[in-house]
């Protein structure tokens, strides 16, 4: 049964092969597809036209056909509908460019998809306009003059980190952005007298264009054309320096480098939900959530219920075992802390951030997440039941905290480089070598000829004296020759008892030393000990000293060739990105090239058909032509 059921499959998706050539896809991307992507899906350009309704249409059928199968898919009436073609531009953004003329929806579909201004795109891509009364209901679109421009129009709020579609607007190209303030204020539902500051999104790619719009020039002078996106936000903002990105361009930057991080890498979003009772109650300065473990990660959520030092309710995220992680551990991880407005969901307030946690700074989060006002007020959902609701939201890479030393570095905050660690390393290097050859050497204290005197009983001849004090000499000369104690013992030993042949002063010597004869000796022999241990000590740091002056020269030779090194990259990073550039045109250029090549290929196909049916024409035009050929011979036979 599964085997015929496959081949039908099979042969159901021949026949919609062989047929595929009749027929061609349209997107068709609506304000609600913005209002959805927008913030979400995407933050450049309008929409992700691979999530919009797609439509399998017969080339042959008219646009107008079309447009009523769309009236039925969305239930707009066909006389409420203008479409708009989408175009590549120049910057590689895809806005909607102009709409359709009625000449053109008269066309068939597969004649508008060979228009040559459809952005090079095998696939259809229209934007539906609708316009809506006062009742909401759908009505017909007023009429385009070319001074009208159509805006769409994305609000920031820095508070919550969040970009959002909110709208979009005809505006007359001689009119100025400062005349619209009041429409856009609505749009976002503040006061009619807000001060806005609007900036023009341009191009996100191969870096973000995002400038600032002059609110009292036209239009036309800021260079605004169809299908542009104005981003604004409000121009006061309290507590502006807590804000991460206070303003739209930095905001779409950090959006911009998330993206190129998180390229290549596997991330996970994961939610935890801490349910806080009798928070009215709580008497603590701070309490912690149970801890929660994500991908081998142990976290926890962190509140002040009375603030940290401010009027503020205080909430971070933590590191739960960050004192048990190994030395140097870091982990980079983009967040978002929720208090949930457990009446009005959308009215719950988001903070997101991307913080580094490390050692030093293993809580990362918000000082003034929201006033404590808002929090206890009534009219507000944030405290129900005397219980607070608050979300961590975490994206991060899966990897172990131990692994994470790839993580980049927070915002703002320099990354030291090798050359940095290698200065400082040397620079404290050359600062030791100068204290040790700036040093005086040392050296062991001058042994002094100590002399003694011995007592015996047996008085020596003048003989014996005389050569125990040649010996004695000899010994005081070098007394740490190998065997000298034994020689010095015997030579003290015969003078200290001698009765003739020494001066008063030399027995009282010998008799003192005599005496004290094991003490003294060991002193010599410790301290030649030592001071053979001392030379050897002091050898063995020169040659350290030596080496370190070595390698602080090669440091210095080192650093200069990374200095030529620098420059030669820098060089070969210019080259880099001028192919890099080249290749990207190439690749374009030739993506453009494969679409006209399937165009072509598909309009050959048409075209043979056409030929087929122009050739049987031909063929019964010239058999009624042969009829009608005799026919006049005939005639001319007769009466010529």
């Amino acid at each position: 049964m599964s085997l015929m059921k496959e081949q039908e499959e099979k042969e159901e998706q021949r026949k919609y092969r062989a047929q595929a050539y009749l027929h061609t896809i349209i997107k068709v991307a609506r304000e609600e597809d913005l209002v959805d992507q927008i913030g979400k899906d995407i933050y450049f350009d309008l929409v992700d036209h691979e999530k919009v309704r797609s439509f399998r249409i017969q080339k042959q059928m008219p646009f107008t056909l079309f447009k009523e199968e769309v009236a039925r898919e969305f239930g707009v009436p066909v006389q409420c509908q203008r479409f708009w073609l989408w175009a590549m531009r120049k910057n590689h953004t895809y806005r909607p460019n102009r709409p359709l003329t009625p000449q053109e929806e008269a066309q068939s579909v597969g004649q508008l998809r060979e228009m040559p201004n459809k952005a090079h795109n095998a696939k259809l891509k229209l934007f539906l306009e609708v316009e809506l009364g006062l009742d909401q209901v759908p009505v017909s679109p007023p009429e385009k003059s070319k001074e009208d421009i159509l805006l769409f129009f994305k609000l920031y709020n820095p508070e919550k980190g969040e970009l959002r579609y909110v709208g979009r607007l005809f505006v007359k190209s001689y009119g100025r952005p400062i005349e619209i303030l009041p429409r856009l204020n609505k749009m976002a539902g503040f006061n009619q007298d807000e001060e806005l500051e609007l900036f023009e999104e341009i191009k996100f790619e191969p870096f973000v264009m995002c400038e600032h719009l002059d609110k009292q020039a036209s239009f036309r002078m800021n260079q605004i054309e169809d299908g542009d996106i104005i981003c604004f936000q409000k121009a006061q903002i309290d507590n502006e320096n807590e804000f991460r990105y206070p303003n739209v361009p930095s905001f779409l930057q950090y959006v911009h480098n998330r993206q190129h991080a998180m390229e290549g890498q596997s991330f996970t979003l994961w939610k935890y939900t801490w349910m806080i009772t009798n928070f009215t109650s709580l008497t603590q300065r701070k309490y912690y959530s149970e801890v929660f473990t994500l991908s081998n990660n142990a976290w926890r959520i962190l509140i002040f219920p009375k603030g940290n030092n401010t009027e503020h309710l205080s909430i971070y995220l933590d590191v739960a075992d960050s004192e048990r992680l190994p030395s140097g551990w870091s982990r980079n991880t983009h967040f978002k802390l929720t208090l949930i407005d457990q009446n009005i969901y959308g009215n719950s307030r988001i903070r997101e951030t991307e913080h580094n946690f490390t050692a030093r700074e293993s809580l990362g989060g918000f000082t003034s997440f929201i006033l404590l006002s808002e929090v206890r007020d009534s009219c507000n959902g944030y405290l129900v039941n005397d219980t607070l609701m608050v979300v961590a939201e975490i994206l991060a890479p899966q990897l172990p905290a131990e692994n994470t030393w790839l993580a980049e570095p927070p915002a703002n905050i320099p990354q030291a480089t090798p050359t940095d660690t290698f200065n400082a390393y040397f620079s404290n290097l050359e600062e030791i070598i100068n204290v040790a050859e700036s040093s005086p050497a040392r050296g062991g204290s001058k042994a002094s000829n100590q002399k003694g005197a011995l007592s015996t009983s047996e008085a020596p001849t003048l003989e014996e004296v005389q050569k125990a004090k040649l010996s004695l000499k000899e010994c005081l000369s070098d007394i740490f020759k190998q065997n000298i104690k034994d020689r010095l013992a015997e030579a003290v030993s015969t003078l200290s008892i001698a009765k003739s042949g020494l001066s008063r002063h030399q027995q009282k010597s010998v008799k003192a030393f005599w005496a004290n004869f094991d003490e003294f000796t060991s002193d010599f022999l410790t301290f030649e000990r030592d001071n053979v241990e001392f030379e050897l000590q002091k050898l063995l740091k020169d040659q350290m000293c030596a080496t370190m002056k070595k390698n602080h020269e090669t440091h210095i030779l080192y650093k200069q060739l990374l200095g030529d090194l620098t420059e030669e990259e820098e060089e070969l990073n210019i080259k880099l990105e001028e192919v890099k550039s080249r290749r990207e045109k190439l690749i374009s250029d030739w993506e453009i090239l494969m679409v006209e090549s399937e165009e072509a290929k598909s309009g050959y196909k048409d075209q043979e058909q056409k030929v087929a049916e122009a050739e049987e024409k031909k063929k019964i035009a010239e058999e009624r032509m042969s009829r009608s050929t005799t026919a006049w011979s005939n005639l001319k036979t007769q009466f010529g």
